[in-house]
């Protein structure tokens, strides 16, 4: 309320990412935990910190991107938990950002098989008002 005072709007800290925020999309892509991340705003701390959108390689095949799980140690299983897990921070705020990272490893008998990898990544918030970000 005070910011909304003061500033005439609220300012929510965001990671500079887009997720799928489909329940059903991701049970269909497999995903049992945690948010996809469908893009990572060019120019952003989230971008220059190493976090990966969905893509599609030179052969066309598409690559899934981070599944995010973790926020400063709290779990995350859905959107909701996300936006919750980040909104008692403020943007410039640095959040240690835990995501599985699908990788593909071949198998003893030569068949490629997808593993996700845990990494964790420091990410400075950025404002929801910022221009710089919003509008890439």
């Amino acid at each position: 309320v005070t910011q909304l005072i003061e500033n005439g709007q609220i300012v929510r800290p965001l990671l500079g990412v887009n997720i799928l925020d489909s329940k059903q999309s991701r049970q269909t892509l497999g995903i049992t935990k945690g948010v996809l991340i469908l893009e990572v705003k060019p120019g952003t701390p989230a971008a220059a910190a190493g976090l990966k959108g969905i893509r599609r390689t030179e052969s066309g095949i598409i690559e899934i991107g981070d599944i995010i799980i973790a926020v400063d140690g709290t779990s995350i299983e859905k959107e909701g938990d996300l936006f919750k897990a980040i909104e008692d921070y403020k943007p410039g705020d640095t959040v240690k950002v835990t995501v599985n990272r699908p990788q593909i490893e071949v198998t003893e008998s030569g068949e490629p098989e997808i593993k996700l990898k845990e990494i964790t990544f420091s990410v400075k918030l950025i404002a929801s008002d910022d221009s710089t970000f919003i509008q890439k």
